[in-house]
């Protein structure tokens, strides 16, 4: 379960990032911040359109690539496609193969797991990614 983000909280986190509050950045953050499968910049988009939003996908793809350049979220390499996470903590994810769709994966990654450097590189951080199908690609494929 993830933490939702209401306005308030959503502004000063963009305020944190010295990034000026405007009403299509409150709404994309608000976007990422409370999904919970990292939604690609096409689905935010559409997302917005649907809700009544007059934004272009161009500036979407701005505003996302001002947030990950600000530290506020991530980049994601999935299927077919970027997604992003706005959870910066250590975590692990799960994409699926076939939708594409990424989750994350509540298993802990810890200091003590943690090298901190390899055959003399230096370490400075870590992600772990599984691969397979997500129950719902998993149960369509039973019908079949």
């Amino acid at each position: 379960m993830i933490e939702l983000y209401d306005k308030d909280k959503i502004v000063n986190i963009l305020k944190g990032y010295s990034i000026r509050v405007t009403p299509n950045r409150l709404k994309v953050a608000e976007i990422i911040l409370n999904s919970e499968v990292h939604p690609s910049i096409d689905e935010i988009h559409t997302i917005l359109t649907k809700s009544g939003k007059n934004i272009s996908f161009t500036s979407v793809y701005n505003i996302i690539k001002m947030f990950q350049s600000a530290g506020i979220v991530k980049e994601i390499k999935s299927k077919d496609r970027s997604r992003y996470d706005a959870n910066l903590k250590p975590h692990s994810h799960f994409i699926c193969k076939n939708c594409g769709r990424v989750f994350d994966v509540d298993m802990e990654i810890t200091n003590s797991n943690f090298p901190t450097s390899i055959n003399g590189m230096s370490v400075d951080s870590l992600e772990v990614t599984y691969y397979g199908l997500c129950s719902e690609c998993n149960n369509d494929n039973k019908d079949n």
